[in-house]
């Protein structure tokens, strides 16, 4: 008689974490230190603003996220002509748009800017996270969209 070791058993619940409980609270904590770090540097402000920017991001996020939805389906809809590879760069370029702007405005009004700085302000914390952004929304749009699709179609069938 065959009975699964405490190894195997462990292992088949690490999929059933649902990746949006791990991949939001990473992608918040990579955000808000980039943004944080644009706007601060590493002093001693660092660390409680990015606290703050963090948790921000977690409440914004999830909002975002809907938003998301309804832009790929937009993009499905306008640009049928394009492959599907094309449609995925374009999807992830303009998530990768959409959430630095929301980010780094939320980010920087938590952040107590007056009004003559703020707008300096955010777009150093829009541009120079940009680059991660991108790379974030390409990773989740050819890598993890996929497999978040496979993991739902397998779970309602």
């Amino acid at each position: 008689m065959n009975t699964p070791t405490k190894k195997s058993s462990s292992r088949r619940g690490l999929p059933q974490i649902p990746p949006a409980l791990i991949l939001l609270p990473t992608v918040a904590l990579l955000l808000s230190a980039v943004m944080t770090w644009a706007n601060v540097g590493f002093g001693e402000l660092f660390l409680p603003r990015w606290a703050r920017g963090f948790v921000t991001c977690l409440l914004v996020l999830p909002m975002v996220l809907v938003l998301l939805g309804i832009l790929e389906k937009r993009v499905e809809v306008l640009f049928t002509t394009l492959s599907k590879f094309a449609r995925t760069v374009l999807v992830s370029m303009l998530a990768a748009l959409m959430i630095e702007s929301i980010l780094a405005l939320a980010l920087t009004l938590i952040s107590g800017a007056g009004s003559s700085e703020f707008a300096g302000l955010w777009w150093m914390a829009f541009s120079r996270s940009l680059p991660v952004g991108v790379l974030i929304g390409l990773f989740m749009g050819f890598y993890m969209k996929p497999r978040l699709d496979r993991l739902r179609v397998a779970a309602q069938g």
